[in-house]
């Protein structure tokens, strides 16, 4: 009986914390592009991959720096997804529930039709953002989506006319969910069984 009650309480400690892990697995990240210094004058180039993400369509990911088109939400640096023709950049994230958020503008001077994106995760749209005339400047607006997955691809997409003016990104970050207040309830019942199985082990009888 012992041995049995011993395993039930293993499964018990291993259910609960199995529970919590999940959360502690999911990817997070932050990018607000200023992880390279791109000189002091204005300027943009394309790269094929940045800070964790990596062109999946397109020329490349745009990164403009030194207000050469546009004032960043905050640094120096933002990255525009529609560079020399329509663009995607994407990443792969682990199992998780999540909050995507990050700041959008349209490009200044530039029309509708140019300025929208999509948000993807396998190809299918979590949301979209149909953009707007670009004023003379960047005008910067908050975005956030929450989104269950068992793992797959982020992506950030040009929708708009593919003229190599589109819609701009900064500080975008991913955050993994918190455990909820039920798991660490349930992990705290794993860890009471364990306490009431030691406080009812018999004591072993001795015969003279």
């Amino acid at each position: 009986m012992r041995g049995i009650r011993k395993g039930l309480v293993l499964a018990a400690v291993g259910g609960a914390i199995g529970l919590v892990a999940p959360a502690s697995a999911a990817t997070t990240f932050f990018n607000d592009w200023e992880s390279t210094d791109f000189g002091d004058g204005p300027g943009f180039t394309i790269l094929p991959a940045y800070e964790g993400w990596t062109a999946s369509a397109g020329p490349g990911i745009e990164v403009q720096y030194n207000n050469v088109a546009g004032t960043p939400f905050s640094g120096e640096n933002l990255v525009e997804l529609d560079s020399n023709s329509n663009s995607t950049m994407s990443r792969v994230i682990e199992a998780g529930d999540y909050t995507l958020s990050f700041w959008y503008s349209d490009r200044p001077n530039v029309g509708a039709d140019s300025n929208g994106i999509d948000v993807l995760l396998d190809d299918v749209s979590l949301l979209t953002v149909a953009g707007g005339q670009g004023a003379g400047d960047t005008n910067w607006v908050f975005y956030t989506v929450n989104f269950s997955t068992g793992g797959g691809t982020l992506s950030f997409a040009a929708n708009g006319t593919s003229d190599s003016l589109g819609g701009y990104l900064d500080d975008v970050g991913l955050e993994g969910a918190i455990p909820e207040p039920s798991t660490w309830a349930m992990m705290l019942i794993g860890f009471g069984v364990v306490g009431a199985s030691m406080r009812r082990r018999p004591s072993r009888a001795s015969f003279a």
